[in-house]
């Protein structure tokens, strides 16, 4: 399985969908450097935490790495169902379901490669747009320390991603799965869990069900619920690989 992965992750550092994902994460650096000059120039703000606020604003849009995680599962699922009855070099000897693990750890891996350049280059443009041109090691410390609890959650947003492909055949639909369970579902779970309707269901759901949630709790060590991160990570991330594997294996080729 190993060279498969290997196959699946080099071939995928070659699609255009790489650079074109790539080149929206630098604009978005930008672009969030550009509001954040734009908003300390109204507000006459010159205290030298350019840097600090920044990062700290850009705790709060942790989700949207999490909402794109379908755009680096269709980078690595290609431009065709994987049919298992069609042996390469790469895939021989693997049954449906390694096929299945293979492709969501090569998601997982070019995740990781894209989580390490979006890193770099919002932290180097950063530094490029700060008056100074420096940034406080504890506040990359304490930034790349956010970026690692989020992890599991959008390790579980790749492995949705993942299942969704493989449940629906066509690319539409799998678009159109994912984003009625990532993104409309959960937000109208949370409009109907806010303090002027406050629910019950809604709430508790909110509460401990949903993973759009905690980015919100991020910023601040004292909304962090670690446990229920990483609980949450490995549910959603088990529940839809078993999903994803159980569709995959009943599908006639």
């Amino acid at each position: 399985m190993g060279y498969y992965i290997a196959d699946e992750v080099i071939g995928a550092l070659k699609r255009k969908g790489t650079y074109f994902y790539i080149g929206g994460v630098a604009i978005l650096c930008i672009l969030a450097n550009l509001a954040m000059i734009a908003f300390r120039t109204v507000y006459g703000l010159n205290d030298g935490s350019y840097a600090y606020n920044l990062i700290l604003f850009a705790e709060w849009v942790f989700v949207i790495p999490y909402y794109s995680t379908v755009l680096i599962a269709d980078i690595i699922f290609g431009r065709e169902y994987p049919n298992p009855r069609i042996k390469t070099k790469a895939t021989i000897g693997l049954n449906r379901t390694q096929l299945y693990i293979g492709k969501l750890i090569s998601e997982i891996l070019i995740s990781a490669f894209f989580m390490l350049v979006a890193i770099i280059l919002f932290l180097g443009i950063t530094v490029l747009f700060s008056s100074d041109g420096t940034i406080g090691w504890w506040t990359i410390l304490d930034f790349c320390q956010k970026v690692l609890i989020a992890v599991p959650l959008w390790i579980a947003g790749v492995s949705i991603a993942n299942a969704c492909f493989f449940l629906f055949p066509k690319k539409k639909n799998a678009y159109i799965a994912f984003l009625g369970f990532v993104l409309l579902l959960p937000r109208v779970i949370m409009f109907f869990a806010t303090e002027r309707r406050s629910i019950g269901l809604f709430v508790w759901i909110k509460q401990y069900l949903l993973i759009t949630p905690r980015f919100g709790e991020l910023q601040y060590f004292y909304t962090l619920n670690l446990p229920l991160i990483l609980g949450l990570g490995v549910v959603y991330t088990g529940i839809s690989t078993v999903a994803g594997i159980l569709a995959f294996m009943k599908k006639e080729f």
